[in-house]
């Protein structure tokens, strides 16, 4: 089957996110995405990455939090971190020369998870959590009958 490619962000908004309240002072996942059915996504070097994470005031965690970007199987067996940073190489979403680029490859296929994860001095809110990761995204066509 002919596969399309085209070049994607992860944000918070898309359908196969869910996002959870983040507890203080311990590592909680804040977002979870599942690939969906026949798409699969490339995580490339120099891709980027953005994170804004605040309690419910809103209040921005200490600069100081660890945020960990895990990928992992569909049962969540093989679990690996792709990014594992301070909060503050991540708070820039527009100026390409501060924005944080990824550093290895990670190819994440269909029903794999990524989950991002905080170890933050506030307990974070769904609402108040902001965050961008770019990708290349492919994507198995049906096959319309010719």
């Amino acid at each position: 089957m002919p596969v399309l490619t085209d070049e994607f962000r992860i944000t918070q908004n898309d359908p196969n996110n869910t996002l959870y309240a983040g507890t203080a002072n311990i590592e909680s996942m804040i977002a979870k995405f599942i690939s969906p059915d026949r798409t699969g996504y490339v995580v490339r070097p120099g891709d980027v990455f953005s994170l804004l994470a605040q309690d419910t005031t809103p209040t921005a965690i200490a600069n100081t939090s660890v945020v960990k970007l895990y990928y992992s199987d569909p049962n969540g067996i093989v679990k690996r971190i792709l990014i594992q940073v301070d909060y503050t190489a991540l708070v820039e979403f527009s100026d390409r020369n501060k924005l944080y680029t990824v550093g290895n490859r990670v190819e994440i296929m269909p029903k794999d998870q990524l989950q991002l994860a905080v170890i933050a001095n506030l307990a974070t809110a769904t609402a108040n959590t902001r965050f961008q990761l770019s990708c290349l995204r492919g994507t198995q066509l049906a096959n319309m009958g010719t």
